[in-house]
């Protein structure tokens, strides 16, 4: 309830019929509002991406509990955060509403048939190359389970969370954090975390740019700070609302003779699109994503 809709309800309280001051009516409603916001978060594995979710939604109140997986992780969530504590896995299954599975699947495989999920339980796996029926096994009685991408820069907000399927739980969670991006269908949340793959590979070319600059300007940090501003000037077209078609941005770089052209003509003629195209190819036996036809 917002403050305004809180601001209008009627000043008689009950059941005594005595009116109280507007100013202490509304504290009351937004605490109460506040508090049937907040849940009981658990997540199992204390990798990267469980801490970068923990940050992420850290300072909203919740009260989370993390695995004592990685103990120096788990150490310095604990300690960096008052509504964080460590404990083994099954006292974070217990003391859950909402359970993050972040580990490898074939981690998962060990782990989770050890645990005891109860129904009603809200089950977001992190984890590629395990289907949502796999997972289902693993968790029963748990039923309301999804599966979720979130990447290293969740936490700077406004970052694309991919979900299959779409969650009411992970929106309420990270839906003011994050562009919640819905699939339609198993095979297309796993062909997003195939496409998640491109990240290392892109991060490898902005490297090698910025060496490059670097030979010249002497400085690193500023030519990687340079080329990486670059590619969000574009970045920022493609994810507005507005946003232009990919086809048009290329081809207003693609001036005959023109630098980007000839990088590009260079890069395809060395057959660096092709292995690219090949490398996404290449994941998709992992992925349970069908054969190219």
């Amino acid at each position: 309830m917002s403050w305004h809709s809180a601001r209008f309800r009627s000043c008689w309280s009950q059941p005594t019929g005595r009116r109280w001051p507007c100013s202490c009516r509304v504290r009351l409603v937004t605490w109460t509002d506040r508090r049937a916001s907040l849940a009981r978060i658990g997540f199992l594995g204390t990798g990267e991406i469980a801490q970068i979710l923990v940050e992420t939604i850290a300072a909203d109140g919740h009260e989370i509990v993390v695995s004592k997986r990685s103990e120096t992780v788990s150490a310095r969530l604990e300690k960096t955060y008052s509504n964080v504590r460590r404990a083994d896995n099954q006292q974070v299954v217990d003391d859950s509403d909402v359970v993050f599975v972040c580990l490898l699947a074939d981690t998962a495989r060990q782990v989770l048939p050890e645990l005891r999920f109860r129904d009603g339980q809200t089950v977001i796996s992190v984890m590629a190359r395990m289907t949502l029926a796999e997972l289902s096994r693993l968790c029963a009685p748990a039923r309301d389970i999804a599966i979720a991408i979130p990447l290293p820069p969740l936490p700077l907000g406004g970052t694309p969370l991919a979900v299959y399927p779409d969650n009411a739980r992970l929106r309420d969670l990270f839906g003011k954090h994050a562009h919640i991006h819905p699939c339609a269908s198993e095979e297309q949340i796993s062909a997003h975390f195939g496409a998640t793959g491109l990240m290392l590979p892109l991060l490898d070319q902005i490297d090698i740019a910025a060496t490059w600059l670097a030979g010249f300007t002497g400085d690193k940090r500023a030519a990687a700070a340079y080329v990486a501003g670059q590619i969000r000037g574009y970045c920022n077209l493609l994810t507005a609302d507005d946003a232009p078609e990919l086809s048009h941005l290329k081809t207003g770089l693609a001036t005959e003779g023109g630098l980007n052209q000839t990088l590009s003509k260079a890069l395809r003629d060395c057959g660096a699109h092709e292995a690219l195209e090949n490398g996404l190819d290449g994941l998709r036996t992992g992925l349970n994503l069908p054969a190219k036809s």
